[in-house]
C-alpha cells in the first residue's frame, strides 16, 4: 500500500469514527485513546470497544441471529440494573458477560504494527496481536480479563444473591482493570512525541 493509499484510508476511518461519535455510538470511555492513536502518524484506529458488561439471551448455544441483549453497560454496574434487565428474559439461556476493550487498529507498515503491539502488550494488553497482513496491517488490542457465566434460563434466575453479588463484583472489576490499562497505554503513546 502506497503513502497516499493507507492516508486514504486513514481519512476513511477519521470520517467514520466522526459519524458515530455525532450518533452517539462511540463509548466514550475509548475516546481519550482512540483520539491519541490517529494522531500518530502510520496509525488508525477502526471498529473499537471500552469493554463492557452485557446481559444477553441467547435460545441455543451458537444461535447468534436469536440472540437478544437484555443490557449493555460500558461502565460498572449496581446489582439492581442487572436485575432489571434480567426481568425481560423470556426463552433460552441467560449470560452474563463481562469484555475487556478491543481495539483494531489500521498500521501502515509491519515495523510499526510490531511496536504498537509490543507497547500494548507491556501495558496489560497481553491477548494483543497482529490480525491481518494484507494491503494494511491490521492489529487487534485486547486485555485477558472476562467472565462469561450462565445465570438464568426461560426467563428466571437461577443462582442466587450472593452468587449474583459476587458476579456483578467481578465483572466491574473487569471495567475498572479494562479502564486502567486504557490509560495506562494512553499515557504511554503520549509520551512518544517520536512514534513511531
Amino acid at each position: 500500500m502506497t503513502k497516499n493509499e493507507f492516508m486514504d484510508a486513514k481519512e476513511n476511518a477519521l470520517k467514520s469514527l466522526n459519524e458515530a461519535c455525532d450518533q452517539e455510538k462511540v463509548d466514550e470511555g475509548a475516546l481519550p485513546l482512540l483520539s491519541i492513536i490517529n494522531k500518530i502518524d502510520g496509525l488508525y484506529t477502526s471498529s473499537s470497544c471500552a469493554g463492557r458488561i452485557v446481559l444477553l439471551e441467547i435460545p441455543h448455544i451458537g444461535d447468534k441471529k436469536g440472540a437478544r441483549f437484555l443490557g449493555v453497560w460500558h461502565r460498572t454496574i449496581q446489582q439492581e440494573e442487572l436485575s432489571a434487565a434480567s426481568k425481560k428474559a423470556t426463552k433460552g439461556l441467560l449470560w452474563l458477560l463481562a469484555q475487556a476493550p478491543i481495539i483494531h487498529i489500521g498500521a501502515e507498515n509491519l515495523p510499526l504494527a510490531d511496536r504498537m503491539v509490543k507497547t500494548a502488550v507491556a501495558c496489560g494488553f497481553k491477548n494483543s496481536a497482529i490480525r491481518s497482513l494484507g494491503k494494511t496491517v491490521i492489529i487487534e488490542l485486547c486485555s485477558t480479563e472476562r467472565l462469561d457465566a450462565p445465570i438464568g434460563r426461560d426467563g428466571g434466575l437461577f443462582c442466587s444473591e450472593k452468587h449474583l453479588t459476587l458476579l456483578v463484583e467481578i465483572s466491574n472489576e473487569v471495567i475498572e482493570r479494562s479502564s486502567e490499562k486504557m490509560s495506562r497505554l494512553a499515557e504511554k503513546l503520549a509520551k512518544f512525541a517520536d512514534f513511531p
